[in-house]
């Protein structure tokens, strides 16, 4: 940077400003600044200034950060807040890391599945209020106490752990869902399908879970000693204080790699059906390129499911539904028995040829009217005085001897009446 006295008198009214003093200024984060009505303007605009030029300078130390996918920038905040995570990351062996993110994930399969079931069902408006009431008490109870066996036994047979957890984790979900839907109000299937409150927050907890999951094996971390202030609050994050650890997934013997890969890749593309049932379909594509692009080149289900959010948003061009086929081409190439994917590529395909039969028929009439002008520049080929002589009494605009001569003697005055 210049001295400041250099900055600040740029800044003073009626100082002229040199050019060659923005040239030496130009520099990353930096913008050019008018300041020459400096005195006659409000307090906003320095402000306004002071800030833009901040944020381009936290910009350029944040190019890596700012590269990174949302559900892969959440995991330098796992191991922060789950102490067992931090625990797993730097001191777990592999088979521990594995067997954690395998319940996480268990619990977030437990919790999609859940919301699936409340935005299905919905509760039926009238009838006997108490009976319903008395019903649904009973199921809930029916549910505790299900939920307190299951405990018990879950204390009990510790070889049978991993089932029971399985088993807990969707009798938990289950209640879950059944308490949160007993205190709302009864809603229409419309109402519901706007605002389903019970779905959504079972999905965005089933995502927090795909995501710590998929974290303890492919993540990011600050190591910034004084990164977390006093307070419990962070301080910036810059690139060069970031440390990304995806070695589980090419560490090791093959079966740890290929386990590793596989549950990553199967978090990311449960997170993508998650937020399709959101209806947040740029976010359904995130996870899907983290697969492609950094775990499975070849996985036709991320394939599918990219092509999915592509075409599925609302706003999707032909560009988006160009590059689906593309994605849908390769996994049929890939898995070529894939029903699923031969069917939604076959659809796609129809689409695309309707759409394009749309736009000729539209457009077809824009390119064929008038002539093709030839021979531009060329002298053109004037009638002689021979021709002149014999001119027909009666002007016929439509002969070409006719538009010759008005071509020579244009204006009424060059006719011959």
């Amino acid at each position: 940077f210049p001295p400041a006295a250099n900055r600040l008198g740029s800044a003073l009214p009626g100082h002229i400003r040199n050019p060659e003093d923005d040239e030496e200024d130009s520099g990353p984060g930096l913008i050019s600044l008018d300041m020459g009505a400096f005195g006659s303007g409000s307090l906003s605009d320095p402000l306004r200034h002071a800030v833009g030029m901040r944020t381009a300078q936290d910009a350029c130390k944040m190019r890596m950060w700012n590269s990174f996918a949302t559900i892969f920038q959440n995991t330098i905040f796992h191991g922060e807040q789950d102490p067992e995570i931090k625990r797993l990351r730097h001191g777990g062996t592999l088979e521990e890391r594995l067997a954690k993110g395998k319940q996480l994930k268990d619990d977030g399969n437990a919790q999609l599945k859940a919301a699936t079931a409340a935005s299905v069902s919905q509760p039926t408006p009238g009838g006997d209020k108490d009976a319903e009431q008395e019903k649904d008490k009973r199921e809930v109870d029916n549910i505790k106490s299900k939920v307190d066996q299951l405990e018990s036994f879950v204390l009990q047979k510790e070889h049978e752990l991993k089932a029971l957890r399985k088993q807990l984790a969707q009798t938990r979900a289950e209640l879950e869902a059944k308490l949160a839907l007993n205190t709302k109000p009864i809603k229409t299937p419309a109402e519901k399908a706007l605002d389903d409150g019970v779905s959504k927050d079972l999905l965005e907890k089933a995502i927090s879970n795909y995501e710590k999951a998929a974290g303890l094996l492919r993540y990011v971390e600050c190591i910034r000693p004084d990164w977390r202030n006093d307070d419990g609050s962070y301080k910036g994050i810059e690139d060069e204080h970031l440390r990304v650890d995806d070695s589980a997934l090419h560490q090791g013997d093959e079966t740890s790699k290929v386990d590793a890969k596989e549950l990553v890749t199967s978090c990311y593309l449960n997170i993508a059906l998650a937020y399709q049932k959101l209806g947040d379909f740029e976010k359904m594509k995130m996870p899907c390129d983290e697969v492609l692009n950094h775990i499975n080149p070849e996985s036709v289900k991320a394939l599918y499911r990219r092509a999915q959010a592509r075409t599925l948003a609302p706003a999707a061009l032909g560009e988006d539904l160009e590059k689906a086929i593309e994605d849908l081409q390769t996994a049929a190439h890939l898995a070529p028995q894939d029903k699923d994917v031969r069917s939604l590529l076959t659809k796609l395909r129809t689409q695309k040829k309707k759409q394009e039969a749309t736009e000729r028929s539209t457009f077809s009439g824009l390119f064929n009217r008038g002539e093709v002008v030839k021979d531009i520049g060329k002298k053109p080929n004037y009638p002689d005085e021979a021709t002149l002589e014999s001119t027909p009494e009666k002007w016929d605009l439509n002969d070409p001897r006719v538009q010759a001569m008005l071509d020579i003697h244009p204006g009424p005055n060059g006719f011959v009446q």
